[in-house]
């Protein structure tokens, strides 16, 4: 059993025994690590994950309290709740990351790599090859897309795992338009989706553009969703599907174990549940063979993968995929009359490649560059950020979450951090009702250690410092 489980159970005894009851505030993080003799982190972590159980309420300035009529070992599931955000993630994240001299904010790939200079040498040779022939028999590459392009999706990006077929592929605009088409091919406005939280906000802006209800379940490192919440929710709501991210999460970076994916296959079947899996950090988990996705185990069409090339190759590539399964035909649909077409140009450019041996070299460079990256950054975080943080270790990929003392408010840091000309991202985007809005992501896809990136690093510790001393003073004795 891992520390912080020790600081729950020492809690949920306490609630059993009567000693904790509605209302009451809990023991301050410092005086209740001294007295199980355990690290701030371990308790803080605790509470955290006590809150989003639902089990105790966050308090700025005061600390934590238990949750009114909480069942500390059934919390009260959470309900549909309408999205009503507009463009706030566009307006802070879009112009933070153009302006900032420093960019830990975006969850952008490093573009650094002979890989990506292959493809746009394979599109150059195609586009000077184009300027010379005549166009006047060129056509739209309908939907699903060019062929080959296909075949090698499902060549080379489930290797190990032949649930992919290329003829249940189509080719979309990234994996973000891959998504929409999946909740519109299953869902009308007014619908209930359920989420994993935190969830990405492109997916919550998603959702509220086609004016459906969430309900967002928790999800923690190492397992990912919830089931046994999921499993109460749709004991109650009639949920139309489930959206998670499940391989490299953004932000959690967990990789979701066989047995919970399996769990989760089996309670979908259950209540006739869709699965949307997002899968577009899959392909960066450094190991020997693709660990299985919730599409793999899909033996009745329901799950609908969802990937792309952004994370793996470049952002500013907006080539993606769907393999939706018993939706296909509307998917298909939906693709033509929404978008009519992918470049044909840039399919077949991407095409080539995967085929050529640059891919696989490619794949692997990757995994390893990240996993790198990964324990430089941890380690320089460790060195210069208060105690008080708790940083989320990734599995894999490139995010690092965050977590502070319940009273920082990340909106405020990401202002003053922008002002410096440094980009991270607030918690407050990852949730509906501002439940991490003490939390950050940060991106270390080129964090190589360099002057710049430390003395970013050492200033936003600083800041966090300063924000905790300030609302320590202001906080009754």
């Amino acid at each position: 059993m891992k520390i912080y489980e020790k600081v729950i159970h020492h809690i949920e005894h306490q609630l059993r025994s009567g000693s904790l009851q509605a209302y009451d505030l809990l023991p301050s993080v410092r005086n209740l690590s001294q007295t199980l003799n355990v690290s701030k982190n371990s308790v803080i972590r605790a509470y955290l994950a006590l809150e989003q159980t639902g089990t105790i309420l966050a308090h700025p300035r005061k600390g934590f309290s238990v949750k009114p009529d909480t069942e500390y070992d059934q919390p009260q599931p959470p309900s549909p709740q309408k999205i009503i955000r507009g463009a706030t993630s566009l307006d802070i994240i879009g112009s933070a990351q153009r302006q900032a001299d420093v960019v830990f904010g975006s969850a952008n790939p490093d573009t650094r790599f002979k890989g990506r200079q292959e493809f746009y040498k394979q599109l150059n040779k195609l586009v000077r090859s184009e300027i010379k022939s005549p166009a006047i028999h060129r056509h739209y590459q309908a939907p699903p897309g060019d062929p080959q392009l296909r075949q090698q999706i499902a060549k080379k990006t489930h290797s190990g795992h032949a649930e992919l077929n290329p003829d249940e592929i189509i080719i979309t605009n990234g994996a973000q338009e891959a998504i929409s088409l999946a909740l519109r091919s299953i869902t009308q406005p007014g619908d209930i989706i359920a989420t994993e939280s935190p969830c990405f906000y492109g997916i919550l802006q998603c959702i509220e553009a086609l004016g459906l209800q969430v309900v967002e379940i928790p999800s923690h490192a190492p397992d990912g969703i919830d089931l046994d919440q999921l499993s109460s929710i749709l004991e109650r709501w009639e949920i139309k599907a489930v959206l998670l991210n499940p391989h490299a999460n953004n932000p959690l970076g967990f990789n979701m174990p066989d047995n919970m994916k399996s769990s989760l296959i089996a309670l979908a079947k259950t209540h006739n549940l869709a699965i949307i899996e997002d899968d577009v950090f899959g392909a960066l988990i450094p190991t020997s063979q693709r660990q299985r996705t919730l599409k793999s185990m899909d033996t009745e069409g329901r799950v609908i993968l969802c990937s792309s090339l952004s994370k793996i190759l470049d952002s500013d590539i907006r080539l993606g995929w769907v393999v939706p399964g018993q939706y296909f035909d509307q998917v298909n649909y939906l693709k033509y009359v929404t978008t009519l077409a992918t470049s044909g140009l840039m399919q077949h450019a991407a095409a080539l490649w995967m085929e050529s041996a640059n891919f696989n070299r490619h794949i692997k460079q990757l995994q390893n560059h990240y996993k790198q990256r990964k324990i430089l950054f941890i380690e320089s975080l460790k060195t210069y950020l208060p105690i008080e943080a708790h940083i989320n270790c990734p599995d894999s990929g490139f995010l690092c979450w965050v977590a502070l003392p319940p009273h920082i408010n990340g909106d405020t840091l990401f202002t003053r951090m922008k002002s410096e000309g440094i980009s991270i991202t607030p918690g407050s985007l990852f949730g509906t009702a501002q439940q991490f809005q003490h939390c950050i992501r940060l991106n270390f896809s080129t964090f190589d250690n360099s002057a710049k990136q430390l003395r970013a690093l050492a200033r936003l510790g600083e800041v966090i410092s300063e924000e905790i001393n300030l609302q320590a003073q202001k906080s009754p004795a």
